[in-house]
């Protein structure tokens, strides 16, 4: 009985002081909120889209996870301009992306993130395409920027050089699947041919119907490597920019943070308060 007439006493406090108070308390909490509100308002506002691009950077370095292109490499290189955005370093960002200093600082926010597909487990798997979330102060410079960032990969040093060797390689290939392919012919040709090719071509069979489908084979796979020599480029994006023109200035996630925290300093305030009247009170 005892302990209920205390918790009774002790929400009667509480609900007495918030009634005392509420005057305090509703100001500074409404101050704090209508101060954030305006400060989002005129501050300068920013601008947040996002792309999604693959590279074939995985693949010029035949580096492959589970058949798909891993995009780490690409990714790192993108999220090196992120370092320089932070350290404000817009004559580094300037040179690499080949845009004007003014347009360089105008980047608040740039990096890259692989996507993942998840199977029927929730297992996530890598997928060959990654997502770009660029953050800007004037919305007319995003297809500058993405412009930038493909000049970027294309003039990269390390990029170049694996690209070479890369479509070299693959030509080589490409010819050897065509002689293959060319001796396959004759042999399907001379279906009573003894000879055996196990040790000087890809593929071999004296079976005519087995031969037709190793060239077959072969023509996809030749197809497959001219594409890729073809479509790989350093960066392509597989989704643009958006031209967004819609701000981003955080006003309710600020208002609320900032509200709750002046809430909590008001009833402080308060306390501070009721307590320095008590102790007046005594002293007269």
């Amino acid at each position: 009985m005892d302990k209920e007439l205390s918790l009774e006493k002790l929400f009667s406090d509480i609900i007495l002081f918030f009634i005392r108070n509420k005057l305090m308390i509703i100001s500074i909490t409404l101050s704090g909120v209508i101060s954030v509100i305006l400060f989002q308002k005129l501050k300068p506002a920013y601008f947040q889209t996002t792309a999604i691009a693959t590279s074939g950077v995985a693949a010029y370095e035949r580096f492959e996870d589970e058949d798909i292109l891993n995009q780490r490499t690409a990714i790192n290189i993108i999220n090196t301009l992120q370092v320089d955005v932070r350290k404000e370093d817009y004559e580094a960002l300037s040179s690499k992306l080949k845009i004007t200093l003014e347009e360089a600082s105008q980047i608040k926010y740039i990096e890259a993130e692989q996507i993942f597909r998840e199977d029927h487990d929730d297992k996530k798997h890598n997928t060959p395409k990654f997502s770009i979330s660029l953050l800007v102060r004037n919305n007319s410079l995003i297809t500058t920027i993405q412009d930038g960032i493909i000049s970027y990969f294309n003039d990269n040093d390390y990029i170049k050089n694996y690209k070479k060797i890369y479509n070299l390689t693959n030509d080589e290939i490409i010819k050897s699947i065509d002689n293959e392919i060319s001796e396959l012919r004759l042999l399907r040709n001379n279906s009573n041919s003894a000879i055996d090719f196990s040790t000087n071509t890809i593929l071999s069979s004296r079976d005519e119907m087995d031969i037709q489908n190793q060239i077959i084979d072969l023509k996809h796979k030749r197809s497959i490597i001219i594409t890729n020599n073809k479509m790989l480029s350093p960066i392509a994006f597989v989704e643009n920019f958006t031209q967004t023109t819609i701000e981003e200035r955080e006003v309710v996630v600020w208002g609320t943070a900032i509200g709750f925290l002046s809430f909590i300093l008001s009833i402080i305030i308060s306390i501070v308060r009721e307590v320095k009247q008590k102790a007046l009170k005594q002293v007269d």
